[in-house]
């Protein structure tokens, strides 16, 4: 038995995430999308699934993984599952500062505010109002990614 309560099953992260990259699209009309740049291992599961459905709707973009595939002077997209303080974000965002970005933009399956850093997410597929004492937990299920909170 698992312990929590289920808030996202597959399908409504599926139609989140497609929701947001309909988001990245809209906002990046007439200019190049951002790199997509995650900073978590979900994260690079949630920016997979993001580039899958960009190159759906015909709007290919490049996922970076590492420093060493940053492209200078073009635009970030910092992707990650869950934003609660902030540190990881912001901790990437020194990362790719140093290759002089124009724009650094910042998409979450789920913001949980408790924040620390000043981070304010441009793309979110769930605000959700905890206390501390609840944890927010993406699990990868044989049918897709759900969201816990526990």
């Amino acid at each position: 038995m698992v312990a929590g309560r289920l808030v996202l099953s597959p399908s409504e992260v599926e139609r989140t995430l497609h929701r947001i990259a309909l988001e990245i699209i809209e906002r990046h009309f007439s200019v190049p999308l951002p790199q997509l740049y995650p900073v978590s291992e979900r994260g690079l599961s949630i920016a997979e699934t993001l580039l899958r459905f960009l190159e759906e709707e015909g709007q290919p973009c490049a996922l970076v993984t590492s420093p060493a595939t940053f492209r200078a002077g073009e635009a970030f997209l910092l992707i990650d599952d869950v934003l609660h303080t902030g540190r990881t974000l912001a901790q990437a965002l020194v990362q790719v500062w140093a290759f002089s970005p124009p724009r650094v933009e910042v998409a979450v399956l789920v913001d949980r505010g408790h924040r620390l850093f000043p981070i304010v997410p441009d793309y979110v597929g769930l605000r959700l109002a905890t206390t501390l004492h609840e944890y927010v937990e993406v699990r990868c299920t044989p049918k897709g990614w759900e969201v816990w909170l526990t």
